[in-house]
């Protein structure tokens, strides 16, 4: 494994840019948005005004969108100006916005929230954006939104509770950004691995980053781990897929006694390949 030592409070989401080749990642308390070359030298850091709990690249790769605790904004990357989009979630100010993935066809950006004074209160919910900026209401009574995913052939959505400890499984509609038929997937044991984000492979694995025990688990399409990577670090966030079947994972050190590791990124060569991750595709 390859280390790229970086002092985050709390890494997350990475997302692997086929179009630029570069690595995006944000740490969502210091809070930054982070874009590296394949070596992990950072090429640009943009910073944001309130913790930053997931975003999506814009298709043309001038502008991102970024879950804040404040809401939904547009942030040019060039100029690094912010443009408020709309906050969900008015009438919960605990709240803030957490994870955020892009759907398979671009369309849709699928994000999540949690109460960040008490991570325990299920006041947390799954939206979807839509390309055209609006926003609908997926599930809720969630404690902390994770672990968003989809199978390779898109008609699977996957979600997780980090607090729970569960995954679900849900049927995807592509054409409205919908899901339905939610169902139990997996709940793993705080040794195992409680759930946080997650990449899929081709062949329909599901990855999830184990951030209570230091691991990243794979499960089956059935839902059983079937293989477990220790990691160099104690609380990993997010796996992501990269090119040659490479697993960039984020990690954060807001645990009891940090390691000198906690808060890097972890390069994990694995021989599967995972889906592609999307770039976002809004006016």
């Amino acid at each position: 494994m390859e280390i790229w030592e970086f002092d985050a409070e709390v890494g997350e989401s990475p997302f692997w840019d086929d179009a630029s080749e570069h690595l995006f990642w944000i740490d969502i308390r210091k809070p930054r948005l982070f874009r590296c070359g394949d070596d992990g030298k950072v090429l640009n850091c943009w910073n944001l005004p309130a913790p930053v709990g997931g975003f999506a690249v814009g298709e043309r790769g001038d502008k991102a969108i970024v879950a804040l605790s404040t809401g939904l904004a547009m942030l040019d990357l060039g100029t690094g100006l912010l443009t408020s989009i709309v906050d969900p979630e008015p009438d919960k100010s605990e709240n803030r916005l957490n994870e955020g993935k892009v759907s398979p066809c671009g369309k849709y950006f699928v994000f999540g929230s949690m109460n960040d004074c008490d991570p325990t209160s299920s006041t947390g919910s799954l939206y979807c954006m839509s390309s055209d900026l609006s926003v609908r209401h997926l599930v809720g009574d969630l404690r902390v939104a994770n672990g968003v995913a989809w199978s390779p052939d898109e008609l699977t959505f996957y979600f997780s509770d980090s607090r729970a400890s569960k995954i679900w499984a849900a049927d995807w509609d592509s054409t409205r950004g919908t899901i339905e038929n939610i169902r139990p997937f997996a709940s793993p044991t705080e040794k195992q691995g409680r759930p946080d984000g997650a990449a899929m492979d081709m062949e329909g694995h599901y990855w999830s980053a184990g951030v209570s025990a230091g691991v990243l688990n794979r499960y089956s399409p059935s839902g059983s781990i079937v293989q477990t990577i220790r990691l160099p670090v104690q609380a990993p966030t997010m796996p992501a897929f990269g090119p040659q079947g490479l697993l960039y994972v984020t990690s954060h050190r807001r645990v009891a006694n940090p390691g000198s590791l906690d808060g890097s990124i972890v390069l994990v060569p694995v021989p599967q390949q995972g889906t592609l991750q999307r770039r976002f595709m809004f006016p």
